[in-house]
């Protein structure tokens, strides 16, 4: 139950901070990190594809909603729920690994912003182009980068995820309540 609690106050937070000061500040090379796409992929990591899912589709909606909405409802809670799905795939093979689910977060970070643009484009969203995501997309990606360790260390810290490797047993069993 405290792993739920956790996860919609961080996402409601992390959709607050995005929308309220990220989107707003001046970042150089005109774009801004994703603190929620960065946040879906390390829950999903630390929870499993299915929970990835609905962590994803949850957070992308809400982003979708908050002020100020796009015009395409549903782009991000599409984007977030695959890639929260996806990287919720490969929780089981990082459990043996102290660094490789950052290397991994970072993975799906990329993905995901890649992923966000191509779906972008496909329905048509207008601020979306060959040439700005030409521009934008490595400096999108290399924000979400710098701030993967932050949300990593902090899913891990407050979220009651004691480690990746803690959370299942050897025969597969969940040790969660």
């Amino acid at each position: 139950m405290r792993r739920v609690v956790f996860a919609v106050v961080a996402v409601l937070v992390a959709v607050v901070v995005q929308t309220a000061l990220l989107d707003r500040l001046p970042f150089p090379g005109g774009s801004a990190p994703d603190l929620v796409l960065v946040l879906v992929v390390t829950l999903a990591l630390a929870s499993g594809p299915m929970e990835g899912a609905l962590i994803g589709f949850g957070a992308g909606l809400a982003l979708d909603v908050a002020p100020p909405a796009s015009n395409l409802l549903g782009l991000s809670a599409l984007v977030f729920c695959l890639v929260g799905y996806g990287c919720g795939r490969l929780r089981s093979p990082l459990e043996r690994s102290a660094w490789l689910p950052l290397a991994v977060v970072a993975l799906g970070v990329a993905a995901g912003e890649a992923l966000y643009a191509l779906v972008g484009m496909i329905f048509g969203d207008p601020g979306i182009t060959w040439q700005s995501v030409r521009l934008v997309l490595p400096v999108s990606v290399a924000y979400d980068l710098l701030l993967c360790p932050f949300v990593v260390y902090a899913v891990v810290r407050f979220g009651g995820y004691g480690g990746w490797a803690t959370a299942y047993t050897t025969n597969g069993q969940s040790r969660r309540s």
